[in-house]
């Protein structure tokens, strides 16, 4: 399952590459990397795929591919594949540009069958490129094979990889969300294969979604208790805490050569000043 076949081996059996005065053997302390191969988790291995539709312009397309997300890469082998009275298929790699969108890519295609066709999917792995294992430069800027060392929990041997270890196939083959059904679909338009879920929000119906929303009422509970708008009972305790406020009588006097403010005594303090004062 390496990204584009097998190695180029010489007659003696070691590595070999163009130029001259490359070593024969990989640095000592690389040499056990020739075989492994390490999963690349934005890189999607398919199968099935019917030769009618395996042209890289076509996979890239919106409604087969294209709707998962943006992709680097799309590298369909050459080898074809045919067992009894099927028609042929092959297989390919995609490599997107995000991990997320590769996960949902696999995701959709779970027990997908494209005209009596089964595809399936899985993560695809990649070798560790010669220049690397020589301790060189790789001077090709298009070069998809590996110029570090992989995470150790991503590392198999070929053997495991051929006999289909446990480990192996669950690293490569990541099932979907218990819930998977209930998250909309990316959008209506039209597709060939399944159409992409949104899986990045969140659901209310769906028990896994319950923990999350109480983390955000708790992580926002400050917040919201600053905006809250003051207690009316502790206002008024503070306007009366040193009794009522001295308003004087209201007197209305009807003596003539007295102005209506006079009478209504309308000069006095409002009751606004005094809460100001407070």
């Amino acid at each position: 399952m390496s990204r584009f076949g097998k190695g180029h081996l010489d007659k003696k059996g070691g590595l070999s590459g163009p130029g001259s005065g490359r070593p024969r053997a990989p640095l000592p302390e690389r040499a056990n990397l020739v075989n492994y191969r390490v999963v690349q988790r934005d890189l999607v291995y398919v199968i099935g795929i019917p030769v009618e539709i395996a042209q890289e312009s076509i996979l890239e397309k919106y409604e087969y591919f294209g709707q998962y997300g943006p992709i680097k890469k799309i590298v369909v082998n050459s080898s074809v594949h045919q067992q009894g009275y099927q028609r042929p298929t092959v297989s390919a790699f995609v490599t997107f540009c995000k991990i997320e969108d590769a996960l949902e890519c696999i995701y959709s295609l779970e027990s997908f069958t494209y005209n009596n066709h089964p595809i399936k999917a899985s993560l695809g792995t990649s070798k560790y490129c010669s220049n690397f294992l020589f301790g060189q430069k790789c001077n090709n800027q298009d070069c998809m094979y590996l110029h570090h060392n992989g995470d150790p929990k991503d590392s198999f041997t070929t053997e495991e990889i051929q006999t289909n270890s446990p480990r192996f196939t669950e690293t490569t083959r990541p099932t979907r969300p218990p819930d998977y059904n209930k998250y909309p679909l990316q959008n209506s338009k039209e597709t060939v294969f399944p159409p992409r879920r949104i899986l990045n929000i969140q659901i209310s119906d769906s028990e896994d979604s319950q923990p999350e929303e109480e983390y955000i009422e708790e992580e926002d509970e400050e917040e919201i208790h600053e905006e809250e708008e003051p207690d009316r009972s502790d206002f008024l305790k503070d306007l009366y805490r040193n009794g009522f406020p001295a308003v004087p009588p209201l007197h209305v006097d009807y003596s003539v050569n007295m102005s209506l403010m006079q009478q209504l005594n309308l000069d006095r303090a409002s009751i606004r000043s005094y809460l100001h004062q407070k």
